[in-house]
């Protein structure tokens, strides 16, 4: 009874109890107040780790162990990563970096009730809840990652998507060309326009929808509930996307390059009406657009021309030729179709052994990480790897996210990319004999304008009967709109010998970080080689290293014309064209007309099309390309 209690120990058994009360109240708050808030209000953009508290549901996979391994760190990280990109503070921009993770286990005091006819008892008792203690840095976006780490930075990994990049505008000076302004005294009064067509779904070809569909085989037809942290993923996965067509995205870039057009050349070339916000030039003669007749490049034609013209009755606005892609004709927006002996398998495909080759010891550990990511007896290749990196910008650009693009470091990108810039360069460019041959027939075109001169016989993959007449052929346009592909620009680029990009890629990883043949940067989704004809009031006007907003032109022509190229924005060096004419000492990528059609006045013997496309030859296994041309 409690008459024969010690007073001192009624004392430390009331104490003992409000102590117990009070830490159970503590301690059950934990677990009811940190999943329900926002997790970045713990935290704070800084690169000092942060120790952070969660209770993890009695579900999760994380509960076995004492100690969170790399591939459960990177699904918490990713997940967290999400979740922060959704805020619409400054938190969103921010990175999250798990530096560590533990599973703890903490005691908590439950209080039960239960009673008796007689009675009533409080039981006291203890349980055990498990927490994840995750050591944490929260980043600024500008903060460096590590080459090696595992990233889902759109802003960072899509820099190696090479050629299925969508469009981002080059710095004016990416090309090494420092004074990019055009000088005083000068405007343009022409531009041509070589133009890829936007963002599409995947192709069929072998190395990409090939590839993509035998791998979507691969994890479709198996037990997917074995696939485990970061590729869990993949349990519902499916490909969603179809191939060779225009994305709705792609539609929409397309439609954006035509508005940029016109408000950087259109006004100016046609002298526009103060806020006239599209062509409308009804005293002109309707310009004609050309494009390659596949789907992908008349759709980007269309979205184009309702961005330049405006979105109405459009087509009464200009006239549109398509040219065939059939292949054996000639089409200078993919001169590679009348090239015969580029069509032999071996030669006109990429190829895939010599890239995957490339490709096998970059990916190697990416292999081994998705390996152990499943309880199948299921070997991830390097192949398969690649195919996983098409994908995730595939699906990024057609789906807006993909979960393929958090799965990779940045060297993994790099070594993607590289493997890319080789496929492209040893096939369309300088490292292939019929480089130069694939895109001479468009630097024929050009040249032909520039002197105001019909093409009556073609050499190449001109076709002569359009090109013979200045109706489906103009010589007196503003601007021509030429809507063609990622590698006949290369090859373009290529005829023009424009040796800035002619070099002897590395095949060794990791790539130099001064290469200048990067095909991200050269020709993603939407790239645009724009050329422009420039009059100037001097014959050596002043270089500037800023560009200002032009305003107005004169209606009236200047005497001294120049050229200057831009690939995406950013101002080619000219004066790298082979034989030094267009070296003259100026600092801003500018040519006098004059010296540039001097500078291309061997450009068609140089590609020796007849021979290489169509002589029999063999070129042995040792031979190295090195200038895109063969001579017998």
């Amino acid at each position: 009874s409690w008459e024969y209690t010690n007073p001192l120990t009624l004392i430390c058994c009331f104490g003992l109890i409000l102590f117990l009360l009070g830490s159970t109240i503590v301690l059950s708050l934990i677990p009811t107040y940190l999943p329900t808030r926002p997790f970045y209000e713990a935290l704070s953009p800084t690169r000092k780790p942060q120790n952070i508290l969660f209770q993890l549901s009695s579900n999760s996979d994380l509960l076995s162990g004492t100690t969170l391994d790399i591939s459960n760190q990177n699904m918490v990280q990713n997940q967290m990563q999400k979740a922060l990109s959704n805020d619409q503070t400054s938190f969103g921009s921010s990175t999250i970096r798990i530096v560590n993770a533990t599973v703890t286990t903490f005691s908590r005091v439950l209080f039960h009730r239960s009673r008796t006819i007689r009675c009533q008892t409080k039981i006291l008792s203890l349980a055990r809840t498990k927490f994840v203690s995750l050591l944490i840095t929260l980043q600024s976006s500008t903060s460096p990652i590590s080459d090696d780490e595992i990233t889902g930075d759109i802003t960072k990994i899509s820099e190696y998507w090479a050629n299925i990049r969508s469009y981002k505008d080059n710095v004016p000076t990416v090309f090494g060309v420092l004074d990019t302004g055009l000088p005083d005294g000068c405007q343009v009064e022409q531009v041509h326009i070589l133009h890829r067509h936007a963002s599409r779904y995947f192709t069929t070809d072998a190395f990409d929808g090939g590839n993509i569909l035998r791998f979507a085989t691969k994890i479709l037809s198996t037990n997917r509930n074995n696939f485990l942290g970061l590729l869990s993923f993949l349990k519902t996965w499916s490909l969603d996307i179809s191939n060779d067509l225009l994305v709705p995205s792609g539609a929409a870039d397309g439609y954006k390059s035509g508005v940029n057009f016109w408000n950087e050349y259109g006004r100016i070339l046609y002298n526009a009406q103060s806020g006239q916000p599209y062509y409308n030039a009804t005293n002109q003669i309707k310009p004609l657009v050309r494009t390659s007749n596949v789907q992908r490049c008349y759709e980007t034609v269309l979205a184009w021309t309702s961005g330049f013209f405006g979105p109405y009755n459009t087509t009464d606005k200009y006239s549109l030729i398509k040219l065939s892609y059939d292949s054996g004709y000639n089409n200078t927006l993919y001169g590679a179709l009348a090239c015969r002996n580029l069509f032999i398998p071996s030669a006109f495909t990429f190829d895939q052994d010599a890239m995957y080759a490339y490709l096998a010891p970059v990916l190697a550990n990416a292999a081994n990480r998705f390996s152990s990511y499943t309880n199948l007896n299921l070997n991830f290749t390097h192949i398969d790897v690649f195919a996983m990196q098409s994908l995730c910008a595939y699906e990024y650009v057609a789906l807006g996210s993909s979960d393929f693009c958090s799965l990779f470091t940045i060297n993994e990108w790099r070594g993607y990319e590289q493997a890319l810039n080789l496929a492209f360069y040893n096939t369309y460019g300088l490292g292939n004999e019929t480089g130069r041959a694939q895109g001479i027939g468009y630097v024929q075109e050009l040249i032909a304008r520039l002197n105001h001169q019909l093409i009556n016989i073609s050499y190449s993959s001109v076709n002569s009967t359009l090109d013979s007449s200045d109706t489906t052929f103009p010589l007196d346009q503003l601007f021509y709109l030429d809507m063609s592909h990622d590698n006949n620009i290369a090859s373009v680029l290529a005829a023009l010998s424009i040796d800035y990009f002619r070099e002897n890629l590395s095949t060794i990883f990791p790539p130099p970080s001064n290469q200048h043949y990067r095909v991200s940067r050269m020709t993603p989704f939407t790239a645009r080689l724009i050329i422009e004809k420039i009059g100037c009031t001097s014959s050596v006007p002043i270089a500037i290293n800023s560009s200002h907003t032009e305003y107005s032109s004169s209606s009236v022509l200047k005497p001294y014309k120049f050229i200057r190229m831009k690939l995406n924005n950013g101002v080619l060096p000219l004066d790298t064209i082979r034989g030094g004419l267009c070296s003259t000492g100026r600092t801003d990528g500018l040519c006098s007309l004059d010296n540039f059609l001097a500078s291309q006045t061997n450009a068609s013997v140089m590609a020796n099309f007849n021979y290489v496309c169509f002589g029999n030859y063999t070129i042995d296994s040792n031979t190295v390309i090195t200038d895109g041309t063969l001579f017998a």
